[in-house]
């Protein structure tokens, strides 16, 4: 503690080993500190060896009494005289030492040696204790300045100005400052002036005059001086002392030029929570509420203070508290947003109200806080139930609308059926034929329809097998044997593509049974439809006889590849034919698949 191992020599030191020799009549002196190795030296009068083992060594056995020890002769005491230094030069016989003491603990020695046997007397034995008590005062005088040097530099170091005053008159006795900020008008040459006389609009020096009237000697504060057009603020203590006031001041104001600014800060985000129109609130994690916004509290009846004393399960039963738990369990253990969750919020007068709500998990020194909004969605609800009724109602007029079409498209497709079977013209009877399957196809469009949910989803492979399955039968005749494959991807599609697609697929496969295998008695139509991300490719194949030469779809004047053409247009297509002699044709279509898309066909079925 006394850090006195290991320092320079020490004029005060060295002079007081010098006055134990003198007085002890003996050439040699040392003050001796023992540390768990050695002894150290640090004053020397007559010998200049600094350190020595520690067990080596008469002051080891001192130290070890005590207060003092005195050997009259070394070579004839047990316990030294095969030392060394006893046997040989310097052939010591001679020791007295003093123990040096901190706190009843001995530390070290002062010590006079000699070469003769020698006798102590008890006066010399007395100085030599008061040199030691010397010693020890000397060291704690030492540690004393240094302790006033670290406390007179650390206090220098944490302030920014010391004052010394005249209590009475305020006259400025002392200044010491750091930095030319701060008080820069004093200057030594100020000195023997009135502080209130250099800084007459300062409020603190009236302050200062009125504690010395009242007797109260010490205070601390925090006060703003306006300085060279520049406002300071400052934290001040002040105490008195011998009728001077000491005065110790610490600029803070860049603190508090910080601390306006996050207040302004906290007044812009209260104003922006304020302004919400929904509920803000914040807990923490033990559910105690932090901050809240009026719209938190005003819609569901509650007053702030009985607000402030509800924890967020307060406002849940039944199952809506359980699910509320567990998402702020969630949201409290995830580093991110757990999206929105809506319950109903059992308002002061017992009311339930549907809410939407949000929550996030904030942290911040060390703890963790739910954030959140919430909103009532009552109205929302109610007019969502009305939209889903009458959509509901829509629905059921729109499946009875469908269902009436297929109907009356039933009773054409029966009269174009029966007009078939009366008439006795072939031309007649190909054309009624054509006619009805053209209606049965739209017919069975209209079936799905009333059939399905969304009207918008049309299941088209399970259409177009029923479809293909009417076609094979109506085309099929006794006379040749025409087989009918199909690879059809399952996948939905909506009516505004379905029923052109539906009328196309009639054409070309009803002109394949009815042209493509002329002369011949077997045959294969394939007809492919697959997609390859959002386009829909439809492939019709047949292995006949092709199609004439020089046919152009768009100059036929059928009325079969007119509604192809138009059909193809409507949806958008990309007509590809392949087709030659005795191989075969094959029709492809390409166009994009559009599951909510409306054009023409919506405005007739929809």
């Amino acid at each position: 503690s006394y850090q006195i191992l290991d320092t320079e020599d020490d004029q005060e030191f060295d002079n007081l080993a010098k006055l134990a020799a003198q007085i002890c009549d003996v050439p040699i002196a040392k003050i001796n500190f023992i540390d768990e190795q050695r002894t150290w030296s640090k004053a020397n009068y007559g010998n200049f060896l600094k350190e020595s083992p520690r067990e080596y060594n008469f002051c080891h056995t001192t130290i070890q009494q005590d207060e003092f020890m005195v050997i009259e002769d070394a070579s004839k005491d047990d316990r030294f005289n095969d030392f060394e230094f006893v046997i040989e030069d310097p052939k010591l016989r001679f020791y007295a030492g003093v123990n040096i003491k901190k706190n009843q603990q001995n530390l070290g020695t002062i010590c006079v040696l000699g070469q003769e046997p020698k006798q102590l007397s008890d006066s010399q034995l007395s100085a030599l204790k008061t040199l030691a008590s010397e010693v020890e005062a000397r060291m704690e005088l030492n540690l004393k300045n240094k302790e006033l040097e670290t406390t007179a530099a650390f206090l220098e170091a944490s302030v920014d100005l010391m004052l010394i005053l005249d209590a009475e008159t305020l006259m400025v006795e002392k200044v010491s400052r750091n930095g030319d900020k701060l008080f820069p008008k004093l200057n030594p040459k100020d000195l023997l002036k009135p502080l209130d006389e250099l800084l007459p609009n300062w409020n603190y020096t009236q302050r200062l005059r009125e504690c010395f009237a009242s007797g109260i000697t010490t205070f601390s504060t925090e006060s703003k001086v306006h300085i060279n057009g520049e406002d300071l603020y400052l934290q001040l203590h002040a105490i008195v002392k011998d009728k001077q006031w000491l005065i110790t001041a610490k600029d803070i104001t860049p603190k508090r030029v910080a601390e306006e600014e996050v207040l302004r800060e906290q007044q812009f985000s209260n104003a922006i929570i304020q302004a919400l129109p929904i509920s803000f609130f914040m807990y923490n994690e033990n559910g105690n509420l932090i901050k809240w916004n009026r719209n938190a509290v005003s819609p569901i009846g509650y007053t702030d203070e009985e607000y402030a004393e509800l924890t967020p399960m307060d406002f849940f039963d039944g199952e809506d508290l359980a699910r509320i738990q567990e998402y702020i369990r969630k949201t409290l253990a995830s580093e991110k947003s757990l999206g929105s969750i809506q319950a109903s919020l059992v308002r002061k007068d017992g009311v339930r109200e549907p809410y939407l709500f949000n929550g996030v998990c904030f942290k911040k020194g060390g703890r963790e806080y739910l954030i959140g909004t919430g909103q009532s969605i009552a109205a929302q609800r109610k007019y969502q139930q009305k939209l889903e009724a009458l959509l509901a109602e829509k629905e059921v007029i729109l499946a009875e609308v469908h269902h009436r079409v297929k109907n009356n498209l039933a009773v054409i497709s029966g009269f174009l059926q029966m007009q078939e079977f009366l008439s006795e013209d072939e031309v007649a009877k190909s054309v009624l034929l054509s006619n009805h399957m053209r209606v049965k196809s739209m017919a069975f469009i209209h079936e799905e329809l009333y059939k399905v949910e969304d009207f918008n989803g049309i299941r088209f492979d399970e259409y177009l097998a029923e479809l293909l399955h009417f076609i094979q039968e109506k085309r099929s005749s006794a006379d040749k044997n025409i087989t009918l494959k199909t690879i059809i991807a399952p996948f939905e599609m909506n009516v505004n593509q379905a029923l052109p697609l539906a009328l196309i697929i009639n054409e070309l496969v009803s002109n394949a049974y009815e042209y493509a295998f002329i002369g011949k008695s077997t045959g294969e139509i394939e007809v492919e439809l697959r997609i390859k991300g959002n386009e829909i490719h439809l492939f019709v194949r047949d292995d006949g006889v092709g199609l004439p030469e020089g046919f152009v779809l768009e100059k036929s004047p059928t009325l079969g590849t007119t509604l192809v053409s138009s059909y193809s247009e409507q949806i958008n297509s990309e007509i590809n034919i392949t087709s030659s002699a005795d191989e075969g044709t094959e029709y492809e279509l390409i166009f994009h698949h559009k599951k909510t898309h409306k054009g023409s066909a919506a405005n007739v079925f929809l």
